[in-house]
């Protein structure tokens, strides 16, 4: 869950020379949708021009094309995703091609610029944090919602660090990633208010929004680049920090 940076319109987009960018980045040409493409199968309607129906061979060699071009465009955003884990964070479109195992020319096809192909490998990092996220019991016991709880977070923050990191260096840049932030941090707080919501409706207003941001500040992806890079804390120690400042938190709030 990067954190948003302000940014000079007139500063140059931080990305290698010879990428195709707009800065500021608008909304224009942003993908619109999910990952996965839907190719129209509507036929033109009998005695409209363009009616009747089209040989065999060539709704083949249609559907062969529109196959192809689905598995190019996945192809870009998995190679994208795999330099971000490999941290090269700001890959050059050349470097994606290759790694894709297509051409320039097919990756400019798909993608209008390099904004355009992370904000689509960011959709398909959401879907796989929706994989990642299973309903936690809010009639479980309190110690057994702050494991589960914290143990799925850590999975999810530490499974994005490396598209999140390469979101952040372009988030000043580009509104869509800048909503998408947005959008994953409101979820993140949306599901921890629904496992605590026991807790949470226990307490008056002022001092439920004090421990809700306090739980939210600790469970989001800054403080866990934080720990991980600033602290050198692996993996598992750093999820013990969240879980032990969680179960602190809501001790001091009267919860145990």
């Amino acid at each position: 869950m990067p954190s948003l940076v302000g940014s000079d319109a007139s500063c140059p987009a931080q990305f290698p020379a010879g990428q195709r960018l707009k800065v500021p980045y608008d909304d224009g040409g942003c993908l619109n949708g999910n990952l996965v493409v839907v190719m129209s199968t509507a036929q033109p309607a009998a005695g409209s021009p363009g009616g009747g129906t089209r040989p065999a061979g060539d709704r083949e060699r249609a559907d062969g094309r529109s196959a192809r071009s689905h598995r190019s465009r996945l192809a870009i955003v998995n190679a994208m995703r795999e330099l971000h884990a490999e941290g090269d964070l700001r890959p050059t479109a050349p470097r994606v091609a290759e790694r894709a195992g297509v051409s320039l020319r097919t990756v400019w096809a798909q993608f209008a610029d390099m904004e355009t192909l992370l904000v689509e490998a960011s959709r398909r990092d959401n879907e796989i944090v929706r994989s990642l996220v299973t309903r936690i019991d809010p009639d479980q016991p309190l110690a057994a919602r702050i494991a589960l709880f914290t143990g799925q977070r850590a999975r999810v923050l530490e499974q994005m660090t490396p598209s999140w990191r390469a979101a952040r260096l372009a988030e000043p840049f580009s509104a869509e990633l800048a909503r998408n932030k947005a959008r994953t941090l409101a979820i993140a707080r949306r599901d921890l208010e629904t496992v605590f919501a026991a807790e949470l409706a226990q307490l008056a207003a002022a001092k439920r929004q004090q421990l809700t941001e306090g739980l939210h500040a600790i469970s989001v992806w800054s403080f866990w680049e934080s720990a991980r890079t600033e602290l050198n804390l692996g993996p598992g120690p750093a999820e013990d920090l969240i879980r032990a400042t969680f179960t602190a938190l809501l001790a001091e709030a009267g919860f145990r």
